[in-house]
C-alpha cells in the first residue's frame, strides 16, 4: 500500500501530538512562589484572580508579580486552560478588551520555564509555574495543575 506524501504528514502530526500530549500530561505543572512569601496553597478561584491580575497584592501589601510562559507553549495553554478555562485566542481577546477598557497589563511573560524558576525563587512577590521536574528547593510549591484540573500541593 503507498501513502500519499500528505497522508504521510497527517499520520506524523497526529503522532507527533498525541506525543506532546503525554508528555505534557504525564508530568503536570507545579505552580510556585518564592519562599519567604506567607502562602502555603492556593486554589484554583485564587490564580485565576491573581493570574487576571484582579488580586494584585499578596497580605501584607506586598505587590504580586505574576509570570507566565509563551502564549502558545503548550505549558502554558494546559495552565489557561485549567486555571483560567480559557484558549489561546480567548486569553488573547480578554487582554486585548483589559487593556483598552482598564489599561491593565497582563501577567509577565517568561522565555521558559527554567526562567520562570529562577524569577520566582529571586522575586519576593513572584508567583509563576514550571513542569514539576524543575520545582526546586528555592521556591514553595502552592498548587498543581495536572490533567486539567487545579490541585494541591
Amino acid at each position: 500500500m503507498q501513502v500519499t506524501r500528505r497522508e504521510f504528514m497527517v499520520l506524523l502530526g497526529a503522532i507527533g501530538l498525541s506525543t506532546r500530549r503525554v508528555l505534557a500530561g504525564s508530568e503536570g505543572l507545579a505552580v510556585i512562589v518564592h519562599p519567604k512569601l506567607d502562602v502555603s496553597r492556593l486554589s484554583d478561584l485564587e490564580l485565576e484572580a491573581i493570574y487576571l491580575t484582579e488580586r494584585r497584592f499578596w497580605s501584607g501589601n506586598k505587590p504580586i508579580v505574576p509570570f507566565n510562559l509563551a502564549a502558545r507553549s503548550e505549558a502554558r495553554i494546559s495552565f489557561d486552560s485549567a486555571v483560567l478555562r480559557m484558549d489561546p485566542d480567548t486569553i488573547a481577546r480578554y487582554w486585548r478588551d483589559r487593556r483598552v477598557r482598564s489599561g491593565s497589563p497582563p501577567p509577565r511573560q517568561a522565555p521558559d520555564p527554567l526562567t520562570v524558576v529562577r524569577l520566582v525563587a529571586n522575586l519576593e512577590g513572584a508567583i509563576g509555574y514550571a513542569p514539576e521536574s524543575l520545582a526546586s528547593r528555592e521556591v514553595r510549591v502552592v498548587a498543581r495543575v495536572k490533567d486539567g484540573k487545579v490541585q494541591a500541593p
